[in-house]
């Protein structure tokens, strides 16, 4: 795999802005197509939130933590990350260690270990709450119908396809409107094992009586009837193999690479200013960057209707996050505990966010990804990664990181004990830190929030008004999360080779 300082070429079929893996899906799937794609990133590596970071002799993932469908499953719409690398010829070079248990958590006077397997689920909390058996049962139906349905709906023309054929689709359109805790509330009692099943709400960074139920219902579906996997090596490693099924096809990457502009003429883009003055041409340019950065900075808002701008500056960004990266000497194993372990200060989750908007946050998940790969430290050490959601506006985060950084450390120690005296290296990364790496405004972790009314046909198509302009990422449909934005790059990809000319809309 080799990246480049500069485009060899003056035009290409398609140029993509972004190397996040929904830039990448997009991109590597037009190299495959025979087009010629170039792809511009300011970074020095690619992948987005996807990529790493070396500390000596540490190796961090910077933001992922685990994702679901890296193998062949015999569920309907299954496997989508083994189908979209084994497609691309570049499935070997991802090692994927399943996790199991899927999670941990830790409760005032509760702590669980929640099994990744769909089965093996229902039956632990049928047993430990025999009166919710039932209700449990039906509601991850739920879940699974929503899954089936919502890849059955991205073979249509587009979402809101959906919408005209309701009949198809009976569980997307009673759900559509739905969040994950008004579900909840109609099928499970016990406080207990409604905040148990909605552990996982951070992953889409709004808790269960706002972030969307369908969203939550397919990521939920993803680790539990998928299975949950680490990549071994780091997420890097993933993020370099699309990189790499686009080099082997003939396409280039260029880092540390700005886009100055986006060349519109007469309603359709025709390439590229970066911000060296280089102009590359292309009647395709599919933007993964920050959408409100791509059409008011790069493109010129004067040039879209104002319908859309509208539109746009009505959706609502989502949080940002505070990760802690720490290196202990703490004899861990995984037989006692948890690639990743969330501690709550109480069952209600909607109290642990509003602590995080104040900038005090009561809760934060610890991920321990050398549990399922010893390489990624020395032998006798772990990596933690502590995790919590936070507002940009909540600190003065140049002055507050090593304070957040110590509050985190803290929190961890209370269940990880003697952590503050076997701290080998921490470092912290705030909402400035996320936006300097990725350039999302104020260092939005999901693009839009993942509420109901911002999911699917709810969120910014890939297409543009603009000819040949298109979003991919978690900015645009379907969503946020590694399986959000892998389906929004196949979308996007597809709607392009689907177009008559060859070269979008």
């Amino acid at each position: 795999m080799r990246f480049h300082a500069e485009s060899s070429a003056d035009a290409y079929d398609a140029i993509v802005i972004g190397s996040g893996i929904g830039g990448l899906t997009t991109a590597a799937l037009l190299a495959r197509s025979g087009r010629s794609v170039l792809v511009v990133e300011r970074h020095d590596r690619v992948g987005g939130y996807a990529h790493a970071f070396r500390r000596g002799r540490y190796h961090f993932d910077s933001a992922v933590h685990l994702v679901g469908s890296c193998e062949p499953v015999a569920f309907e719409g299954g496997g989508l990350i083994h189908n979209l690398l084994s497609e691309l010829g570049v499935r070997e070079r991802c090692d994927f260690q399943r996790i199991d248990p899927l999670f941990g958590a830790v409760f005032p006077g509760l702590a669980v270990s929640a099994p990744a397997d769909l089965d093996e689920f229902v039956a632990l909390y049928s047993d430990d709450y025999p009166s919710e058996a039932k209700g449990l049962r039906e509601f991850l139906n739920e879940c699974l119908n929503i899954r089936i349905e919502t890849r059955r709906a991205t073979e249509l023309e587009g979402p809101l396809s959906a919408l005209q054929t309701p009949e198809r689709f009976p569980t997307l359109m009673r759900f559509r409107r739905a969040t994950l805790s008004q579900v909840l509330d109609e099928y499970i009692g016990s406080p207990q094992l409604r905040a148990i099943v909605a552990t996982l709400w951070p992953y889409l960074g709004l808790p269960p009586s706002q972030v969307s139920f369908l969203y939550f219902a397919t990521m939920f579906m993803s680790y539990l009837a998928d299975g949950a996997y680490y990549c071994r090596g780091t997420f890097q490693k993933f993020a370099d193999a699309l990189a790499t099924a686009l080099t082997d096809r003939g396409g280039e990457v260029l880092l540390r690479s700005t886009v100055r502009r986006v060349r519109v003429e007469n309603g359709r883009v025709v390439g590229i200013t970066l911000e060296n003055g280089q102009r590359i041409d292309a009647p395709v340019v599919v933007s993964n960057a920050d959408a409100r950065q791509t059409i008011e900075e790069l493109v010129g808002a004067e040039l879209l209707p104002e319908r859309f701008l509208r539109r746009l500056r009505r959706m609502q960004p989502s949080v940002s996050a505070f990760v802690g990266y720490v290196a202990t000497d703490l004899p861990l194993s995984a037989a006692e505990t948890c690639h990743e372990t969330f501690l709550f200060s109480s069952l209600d989750h909607d109290r642990a966010f509003r602590s995080s908007l104040r900038g005090e946050p009561s809760w934060l998940s610890v991920t321990i990804p050398t549990l399922a790969d010893p390489g990624l430290a020395p032998t006798g050490q772990h990596l933690m990664i502590m995790t919590t959601l936070v507002r940009y506006a909540s600190r003065d985060w140049r002055t507050d990181k090593s304070a957040m950084l110590e509050r985190l450390i803290d929190r961890a120690g209370e269940h990880f004990q003697g952590l503050g005296q076997h701290l080998l290296f921490s470092e912290g990364g705030g909402p400035r830190t996320m936006e300097r790496y990725t350039r999302n405004s104020q260092g939005a972790l999901y693009g839009w929030a993942v509420m109901p009314s911002q999911v699917g046909p709810g969120r910014l198509g890939n297409a543009t008004p603009i000819g040949g302009l298109h979003f991919t990422g978690h900015w645009t449909q379907p969503g946020a999360g590694i399986y959000g934005v892998v389906s929004s790059g196949i979308q996007t990809a597809r709607s392009l080779l689907d177009a008559r000319s060859g070269t979008g809309r």
